[in-house]
Formats: C-alpha cells, structure tokens, sequence
C-alpha cells in the first residue's frame, strides 16, 4: 500500500543574528538623534528592523532614545548594566550584566560534569569538504546589485558603485574604487578581511563588526586600505601604512 506522503508543517533554517551594540558617546538628545538620522539617510536597509543594546557610561535621556530609534525602524532589546540599568527598567527593557557571557562560561567551567560512558566506535572519518574557488567578478557592480559568495573569496576587479553590496564568507579584494558596502566573514569569520584600491565606501563590516562612512577616518577615504579584526574591534589601515 502506497504512503501518501503531506508537505512539512515547519521548515527550519538556520540564521545567523547579528545584535549591534550602540555605545552612547555623546549624552545630548540632539547630537544623538542627529546621528541615527545620519545613519538612517546612509544604511536606510540595515537600519531598519536592527536589533539594538544600548550601553553608556553616563545617564542619557533613555525614553527619547528609544522612541528616536524606533522611529527609523530599530529594536532596541535591552541595556547593559551601569548608568542605564534604572531608566532601562522603568522603561521596560531587561538590563544584562556587563560580563554576563564570561559568567556563563565560568558557571559552566565549574559545573561537576558526570563520567561519560565510553564512546562507541568512530564512524570512519568524512573526507573534508573541498573548499570552493575564488569568484572573480570582472565588470563594474551596479548600484542596487548584491553580490554574495558562499565559503569562498571574493574579487571584484572593477568599480563597485554607490547602493552596491559585495558580501563573502571568506575576504573580499576590490581592485577599483569601493563605494557601496563591503562584508567579509559574513558567517562569523573573524580572520577575513577587506582589501581595496580606492575606498570611498557606505560601511565595511567583517564578521558583524561594521564602520559606516562617518566613522571612516578622511585621511583613508580615497586611500589604498585593509579592514580586519583586532581583539573584536574594526581596524582600518592604509595598505602602504
């Protein structure tokens, strides 16, 4: 007898989550939501709907932080602890302790762990998957084209235009001027990195940590540079520094 087969209630698709941590600088009302109009004009498509984590290390007008943010479409999720945490409660936000990841996994560290019972033989061993080729992208990349290329490199010899996204999960190489955005290490990669003839770009992000233009020093715009990560932070560089 033939099993009739029904379509899948639930499809699960794993995704990675980016939550970007805004560290107040300035207190003044104004001068921050001059800001996040600033970035809204520049990134209108990464700005909406971005989750948020807010942390500052002195008090700031929290409710008309908030309801700016939300107006261009952020989700602010929470507060770290510290000169937020009191008007992040009132205001409904959870408040995380500054160290809660290494609490985490210091409790975890410390936990007893009961005698595992012994293994049962290893299945024999998978060849490694072949790590797949560079992509060279040889023509200009229009404004409002995207470009992503899967566990691999990506080299664009060519013009990358304003409105253009290039995205690798390994480096990505522009040989022309870089306008629009880059992203290297687009699955969490923190070794990769940006290399570009001519930077004059939106925002250049490797493995979720990202610089928008304003935040690009204006000695390295038009300049030979490489982006990477230093201890979780953005470097950029001159190439000839």
């Amino acid at each position: 007898m033939k099993r009739s087969s029904k379509p899948a209630a639930l499809e699960f698709k794993g995704r990675l989550l980016s939550i970007t941590r805004v560290r107040v600088l300035d207190p003044d009302p104004a001068a921050i939501e001059a800001h996040l109009q600033s970035m809204a004009r520049q990134l209108a498509q990464a700005v909406e709907g971005m989750p948020v984590i807010l942390e500052s290390d002195q008090p700031i007008e929290l409710v008309g932080v908030l309801q700016a943010m939300r107006a261009l479409g952020m989700q602010p999720l929470a507060a770290m602890d510290g000169a937020l945490a009191n008007d992040a409660r009132l205001c409904g936000l959870p408040v995380l302790p500054a160290d809660m990841l290494m609490e985490a996994r210091g409790k975890a560290a410390a936990e007893p762990v009961a005698a595992p019972e012994p293994p049962p033989p290893p299945p024999p061993v998978a060849a490694a998957p072949a790590r797949r080729p560079t992509r060279i992208i040889a023509e200009p990349v229009r404004s409002g084209q995207q470009i992503y290329v899967e566990g691999a490199d990506l080299i664009v010899t060519q013009t990358v235009s304003p409105g253009a996204e290039i995205i690798a999960d390994g480096c990505v190489h522009v040989y022309g001027t870089l306008r629009g955005r880059a992203i290297a290490g687009a699955r969490g990669d923190t070794t990769a990195r940006i290399f570009c003839k001519k930077m004059e770009a939106d925002l250049l992000a490797v493995a979720g940590v990202y610089a928008v233009a304003e935040q690009i020093q204006g000695a390295l715009r038009g300049q030979s540079v490489q982006a990477w990560l230093d201890q979780d932070k953005l470097r950029i560089e001159r190439l000839d520094a």
